[in-house]
């Protein structure tokens, strides 16, 4: 063994035992990483109307937290049976652990004033346990507007128990909570049971998150085999460059769990990313090693010669990649930042293994003995020539085809449409979802709406006649214009008491006509401030106060528009001088999201190409390389539109951060064939030759490592969820 040979593995050696330390503890600390789905975390950071809504849920309390069941029977609620067996799963229900209170109409009671002696009692809706009055007390139920597609559907065949469980809880009480009610939910014989909340869809979504991940891994490690095989036909080939990428998944995801970080939805698919980016670099490493294999060069020097002219190509590879998942830091959204960071730290992971693991094993063990033909005469140089030879006779057709192919590109942009919805990201046959499109159609919907109106004259009162009566016509836009269910507000409380004053007459759950009436039902009320659902709707200053209430899911777009109308509204018939409102709730905060997208998404474009310009004009000293550079690059993007707009597909969270992550990706070919093409004219060949030893050196690279990219993100395709 020569001093070269020796001085190689001894460097070999101990940087496989370093990458072993690191790589054993880093296999450790992901062992303990945690799942998560905190939709909250999608919330708009350092943002007013963030900031506003965490003022607006300290002083009213939280809206999500509740789990919400519509227990079913096909001949009608009112059966002795149903209600027997609806008033046990009530009551099974109250005994789980971190619940607050169970309502439904089972135990919902509604004020009477005696109109003797003014004192108020409660009276049940419904005697759940007395047949014959069933007929009284559904008839008395179906009048009350505020309990029909709240409490009851409309058709008769469904009633909702609500259950309201302690505020702000833990993933691990979460859990905890969904499961015991999944487990009970099998004890009752209904005809059917639905459910749906936060503490479930959260343990669900962690659930298919783990199961998807595990899925993700084993079919890109699939595809990237079966690429791997037929591009070098070499058990060596195909173990080696596994490695190294799962190398860097481990490391990756031990840094994360290293900084307190857990896998939340967007970082399921970050495993699958790494995979196919990171092996980009080692099958450019590796053709070019091959390839100077076959020349007749020894091993040490075709590993001297492939990291020598692929090692800055690829350190820009990287280094673009990097860049574009690294733009999405100027998302206000907190896990699309996460994920940003998190990828662009993979990146450069994969990159520092692919070249210390990956010639570390080079230089260990002998090089793989069956390589195939020499160079001149393989299948690669030969289909790769006739391509060249093709784009050369045809380059006008090539170009009108660009062109054409431009135009269509911005027609299918125009059709592109921002809109989001609450669990548009599941598929529609996803029992999720079904149960979620049970409760929109069977009642008022499960989107929250919340409105905060406050009194610019801090001297006056919500419960004073005149203010009232406003709130009272807005309180009647929101329920026929606007389409919103169960709202509550102070005008529902006086509402309720001048119904309660005429023995639970439904004909009486309006304000009274004259202000002296009124007055004296407000009085009551004020007299009740300390009580919870006063608590829960009116400031203790009575300078403020809440509408909350269901809509549909109608779709930003929809509701949008319907915000419009009701600012509208609010400007005709409401005193300006006297009134702000504003919309505020989890739903409006997520909308928000999809209006800060286009702006972040041009910011984050803006700044790659800008790098991706500084990078070529560096190399060459030469802007026209720039623009020829940028504009092949720039084609991928329109396509993506394109595609988004003729098939409808919205733009939204999920959606916007792709155009900066393939900018990143797709960047990387052009660069590894400039790369190769500046290193042909340094040696001093005519630009016909060194484009065409370009084509040829780079292309089975970049042919490979495009389509080992297309396959593992099409695993993708498996997922639950469309984004």
């Amino acid at each position: 063994m020569d001093k070269r040979t020796a001085r190689y593995r001894k460097w070999a050696f101990g940087a496989l035992g370093i990458i072993g330390l690191v790589s054993v503890f880093l296999g450790y600390r992901l062992s303990q990483i945690d799942f998560d789905y905190d939709f909250e975390r999608f919330f708009p950071q350092d943002d007013p109307e963030t900031e506003f809504f965490l003022q607006y849920r300290e002083q009213y309390g939280s809206e999500n937290d509740f789990i919400l069941f519509s227990l079913e029977s096909a001949e009608g609620i009112f059966q002795e049976d149903f209600l027997a067996e609806a008033k046990r799963f009530q009551d099974s229900l109250a005994t789980l652990p971190f619940v607050v209170s169970v309502q439904s109409i089972l135990n919902l009671e509604e004020p009477i004033r005696d109109p003797v002696f003014g004192t108020v009692f409660q009276r049940p809706y419904l005697r759940y346990d007395e047949p014959e009055y069933f007929p009284k007390d559904s008839a008395r139920i179906y009048s009350a507007q505020e309990l029909v597609n709240t409490f009851v559907t409309e058709d008769g065949t469904g009633l909702a128990v609500i259950l309201n469980h302690e505020p702000y809880l833990s993933k691990l009480r979460c859990d905890t909570l969904a499961t015991e009610v999944e487990a009970m939910v099998t004890g009752f014989q209904f005809d059917s049971v639905y459910k749906s909340g936060r503490a479930l869809g959260q343990k669900y979504f962690v659930e298919r998150m783990q199961t998807e991940l595990a899925m993700f891994i084993s079919a890109s490690l699939i595809f990237i085999i079966l690429f791997l095989i037929i591009a070098f036909r070499s058990t060596w080939g195909v173990i080696v460059p596994l490695v190294v990428v799962f190398m860097a998944i481990i490391w990756l995801v031990g840094i994360m769990e290293l900084s307190g970080k857990s896998i939340d939805l967007l970082l399921t698919i970050l495993p699958t990313i790494l995979f196919v980016v990171g092996m980009s670099d080692v099958v450019h490493i590796l053709s070019k090693y091959f390839d100077e294999l076959r020349k007749g060069y020894g091993k040490l020097d075709a590993i001297r010669t492939s990291i020598r002219e692929v090692g800055m190509a690829t350190f820009l590879t990287s280094l673009t990649t990097a860049i574009g998942f690294l733009t999405l830091l100027g998302s206000s959204i907190i896990p699309i930042r996460e994920f940003g960071l998190y990828s662009a730290i993979g990146v450069f992971g994969a990159y520092a293994l692919a070249f210390t693991l990956l010639p570390a094993t080079m230089i260990l063990f002998p090089a793989p003995g069956h390589l195939g033909n020499r160079l001149g005469d393989n299948f690669w140089t030969d289909k790769l020539h006739r391509m060249l030879l093709w784009l050369m006779k045809n380059r006008k057709m090539v170009s009108l085809g660009s062109i054409g192919l431009f135009i269509i590109c911005l027609w299918g942009i125009s059709r592109i449409e921002v809109n989001n919805y609450l669990l548009e990201d599941l598929r529609e046959d996803n029992p999720v979802r079904q149960e979620f499109n049970y409760f929109e159609k069977a009642y008022a919907g499960v989107r929250p709406f919340e409105m905060s109106i406050e009194l610019t004259d801090t001297t006056r009162s919500i419960f004073e006649p005149e203010i009232l009566r406003q709130l009272d016509a807005l309180d009647q836009h929101l329920h026929e214009d606007y389409e919103a269910g169960f709202i509550l507000s102070p005008v529902s409380i006086v509402k309720a008491l001048n119904k309660a004053s005429h023995n639970g007459s439904a004909d009486y759950y309006v304000l009274p006509e004259n202000d002296r009436d009124l007055k004296k039902l407000t009085r009551d009320v004020q007299r009740a401030k300390n009580t919870e659902m006063l608590q829960m709707l009116v400031h203790p200053d009575e300078h403020s106060c809440r509408f909350a209430g269901k809509i549909g899911d109608w779709g930003n777009q929809v509701i949008t528009k319907k915000n419009d109308e009701l600012a509208l509204f609010i400007k005709e018939n409401l005193d300006q001088g006297l009134f702000r409102h504003r919309l505020t709730g989890t739903a409006t905060l997520i909308d928000l999201n999809n209006d800060y997208l286009s702006t972040t998404m041009i910011q984050g474009l803006l700044i790659a190409f800008l790098v991706v310009a500084l990078i070529v004009g560096l190399m060459y000293k030469e802007w026209k390389m720039v623009f020829i550079a940028l504009v092949p690059n720039i084609f991928p993007l329109l396509m993506i539109g394109a595609v988004m707009g003729f098939f409808g597909i919205d733009l939204k969270v999920s959606t916007s951060i792709i155009f900066t992550i393939a900018f990143g990706i797709a960047v990387d070919d052009t660069i590894h064939f400039i790369s190769r093409m500046r290193l042909e004219l340094a040696a001093g060949h005519h630009w016909l030759y060194a484009l065409k030893r370009s084509f040829i050196s780079t292309g089975k690279a970049i042919i490979i490592t495009s389509l080992i990219l297309c396959a593992g993100f099409m695993t993708l395709i498996l997922s639950t969820f469309k984004g």
